[in-house]
């Protein structure tokens, strides 16, 4: 998760540049830095170095075609606190930006509650927070908004669709972030986000500038964060990740984060306690190829995630349909399904169906069991996955095993037809399916 929830530009960081609207569609114009665009424009030339936001959009129906032109951006120099967005849609819908490249911001593309936007055949790469990149001053205990090549905050119904995102960070190349619902994003080549956080020095109880923070109330952060494409939310329902390549990233390839469901009491949910955040549910990530991902922490091509702030429980998100994905080359397993976190929200209630899960560096397909953690120095017991639905799928030379269920005889997790060479108890390969059984079997958490 991030150092603080994303929210929209002040007025002071949209006021650099001039108004751009021109009658007719998609006229030629040059554009220069802090330009507002509120018309259908054609870009004549490159825009940038620009030492604010590159281009703003300022009017719903607009198509800003880029023109193969590229918009840059001076994140490498930045000193002051400021962060700096490529191309910023806010509060726009019908929106599309098109054909080009954006460089050198804190983030490449931003629609901020915005929607039916596109971005379509963009090139987004080196966009890095810079807080990641130099000291600025005042930045060490920054908790940084931005760090992405294409980013979605509390926007509904956009398409991201044919881009090319490649070294940005430290947050991801494309990422649905905040209550963010029903946005598709397609046949994106995602790869090579390994930009490291800035974390500040050893003993400071100062936080790292993007967070997120380690599981203490003050700490270094995570060094490593930066995913392909990630549905962070809270709130982010009923989203397609769909035909997309997500190869060579740090973290995970594709993550559905998890969110916060019980905060207070030590961290505890009493029995039937409700629910306090948004989940992220009913998210649908398909046809997707997915290599090489999560070195060098040992993290997984697509990965539920279940991980939070100090002193909350954060429950993995449920729900969600993983279907028809190569996941291969992974450092952890091709694809993780977490506990939900605690025994107030038992269910995970996903479908992983007909994937390809080969030569990952833990399981082809990994659901988890039930386990105990220590709060306030007393060991507490957190539910394992369950009602999960895992149908044909296949996997091979998978270092540990190809299909691995933690929870003792599966619980309430259905696995049918799948083929596997090895699993860790006889019920994974169950149903018509095949699977030698390495063991041990689980048994239940205390």
């Amino acid at each position: 998760m991030r150092g603080r929830a994303l929210g929209v530009l002040s007025a002071s960081a949209l006021a650099v540049g001039g108004m751009v609207a021109l009658a007719g569609p998609a006229s030629a114009v040059t554009l220069n830095c802090g330009d507002t665009v509120t018309s259908s424009v054609s870009l004549s030339n490159d825009v940038g170095p620009c030492t604010g936001n590159g281009l703003i959009i300022g009017a719903d129906n607009v198509t800003l075609n880029l023109g193969g032109h590229t918009v840059s951006g001076s994140n490498t120099t930045n000193t002051t606190t400021t962060e700096q967005v490529g191309i910023l849609i806010q509060g726009h819908r019908n929106v599309v930006v098109q054909n080009g490249t954006v460089t050198g911001f804190d983030a490449g593309i931003a629609i901020q509650k915005g929607s039916k936007n596109q971005v379509i055949n963009v090139t987004a790469h080196d966009n890095i927070n810079h807080s990641s990149l130099v000291n600025a001053p005042g930045a060490a205990n920054n908790k940084c908004s931005f760090g992405d090549g294409i980013v979605v905050t509390g926007s509904n119904n956009n398409i991201i669709k044919n881009n090319t995102a490649f070294h940005n960070g430290p947050f991801d190349g494309i990422g649905l972030v905040g209550n963010s619902d029903s946005n598709i994003v397609s046949g994106n080549h995602v790869l090579n986000q390994t930009v490291s956080n800035e974390l500040p020095p050893a003993g400071s109880n100062l936080n790292g500038p993007c967070g997120p923070f380690s599981a203490a109330p003050t700490g270094a952060g995570r060094l490593h964060q930066d995913i392909g494409i990630r549905v962070e939310g809270p709130g982010a329902d009923n989203n397609t990740v769909v035909a997309n390549n997500v190869t060579d990233n740090q973290l995970n390839g594709i993550s559905i984060h998890g969110y916060v469901c019980w905060a207070g009491n030590g961290g505890v949910a009493p029995p039937g306690a409700p629910q306090v955040g948004l989940p992220n549910t009913g998210n649908l990530i398909q046809a997707n190829t997915v290599k090489r991902n999560g070195f060098p922490d040992g993290l997984d091509g697509i990965g539920i995630l279940r991980q939070g702030p100090f002193g909350n429980i954060v429950c993995a998100s449920h729900g969600n349909s993983i279907i028809g994905n190569t996941s291969i080359g992974n450092a952890g397993s091709g694809i993780f399904v977490p506990p939900t976190g605690d025994p107030a929200f038992p269910s995970a209630s996903n479908t992983v169906n007909q994937n390809i899960v080969n030569n990952n560096g833990v399981d082809g397909i990994t659901v988890q069991g039930p386990f105990t953690t220590t709060i306030n120095g007393v060991p507490t017991a957190r539910a394992g996955s369950t009602d999960n639905t895992l149908i044909s799928n296949k996997g091979t030379g998978n270092a540990r095993d190809d299909g691995f269920d933690g929870n003792p005889n599966c619980d309430h997790n259905f696995w049918q037809q799948n083929i596997f060479g090895t699993v860790n108890q006889p019920c994974v390969a169950d149903h018509g399916g095949t699977g030698t059984v390495t063991g041990p079997i689980p048994v239940a958490a205390p």
